[in-house]
């Protein structure tokens, strides 16, 4: 591991995302008081850990080989990777590199369980920042990486230092605005709703291109059908934070959510393209009644705490993965009517 920094808050300044390549990541030194937990990990433990989830995402991209991952990734960080594996192979191109063993780092101090790492990183200070959690669900399991976002413009939190510790937050934990799980909830449901935003959500850049992106497929196919976008809650991805310095929470969650090209046009042609097409069975980029794109996407919500000044939950970061495609010729299809 290099450049591992146990800084006492971390803090990520607000970013203007097209000049976010000439950035840097600041992390001003401040006093935070002593807490009457002590941090689950000292640093050589934490070093090891994230260098053996590093080695692990190393050894399986080298073959794109998901059943790799299963020793020290799950959840939402596991889906994730592997459909980028199933992308990158679709595309014949190379999976985007991901470090979880440089930067800073947060440490949960419960005596319960799960517990958590919390590694920020920005190794070549030429994208945004990415934070990784890596959760030990009980005292018998290693830890695994559950999920990793890279922050958004305008992001903002401090995290506590490697002495204090943070506390760590299921998806239950009471105390905040919502808890994690109807945190994300709300979040899903705003995206279904059409907003990027409401009186309970700020606006985040990836709500605004998950719905942009939405309108502007359906406005190129729209000679020939539609395409509609859904998002929804998965139990499969377990969802944690941990307590932040003010007392507020970060939490990282993922979910699924669906582009749902439709042809309605007789005697028309509608067309994939680009990952799209080369997810999709076949050779043939047409779709002739139904073709179902589904992808993963891992948030961090930022929670304030109940009785706060303010109320809104805001999205910090966000991570998306296009692992599959789905065509069903017979569904719909015009042609057939």
């Amino acid at each position: 591991m290099s450049a591992r920094r146990f800084l006492p808050v971390f803090v990520i300044p607000a970013f203007v995302l097209a000049a976010c390549s000439s950035g840097d990541l600041v992390a001003p030194e401040t006093t935070a008081q002593a807490s009457a937990s002590a941090p689950n990990l000292d640093s050589a433990r934490v070093e090891r850990i994230l260098d053996s989830i590093q080695d692990t995402l190393n050894t399986a991209d080298s073959s794109r080989d998901p059943a790799l991952l299963q020793a020290r990734l799950e959840g939402g960080a596991l889906r994730m990777r592997a459909d980028q594996y199933a992308a990158a192979k679709a595309t014949n191109t190379e999976v985007s590199k991901l470090i979880v063993n440089e930067g800073s780092v947060a440490v949960s101090n419960s005596n319960d369980w799960p517990r958590v790492i919390v590694n920020v990183s920005n190794p070549d200070r030429t994208s945004l920042p990415v934070i990784a959690f890596a959760v030990q669900e009980d005292a018998r399991s290693q830890y695994k990486l559950l999920g990793w976002a890279r922050a958004l413009g305008g992001a903002q939190f401090q995290l506590d230092n490697m002495e204090k510790g943070s506390a760590p937050l299921s998806a239950d934990a009471q105390g905040y605005v919502k808890t994690p799980k109807e945190a994300l909830q709300g979040y899903v449901d705003m995206l279904n709703s059409g907003n990027a935003g409401n009186d309970q959500y700020s606006g985040d850049d990836f709500a605004r291109r998950y719905l942009q992106d939405a309108k502007s497929l359906n406005d190129a196919v729209q000679a020939a059908g539609n395409v509609q976008a859904h998002a929804e809650v998965s139990d499969e991805f377990p969802i944690v934070g941990v307590q932040l310095v003010d007392g507020s929470s970060l939490v990282v969650a993922s979910f699924t959510y669906t582009q749902t090209y439709q042809r309605t046009v007789a005697r028309s042609t509608m067309r994939l393209g680009g990952t799209t097409a080369a997810l999709a069975e076949g050779d043939d980029d047409t779709v002739k009644g139904k073709a179902t794109a589904t992808y993963v996407a891992t948030v961090l919500l930022h929670i304030p705490k109940s009785g706060s000044d303010s109320q809104v939950i805001s999205v910090v970061g966000a991570e998306r993965a296009l692992g599959s495609v789905v065509k069903d010729d017979n569904a719909g299809n015009p042609d057939q009517r």
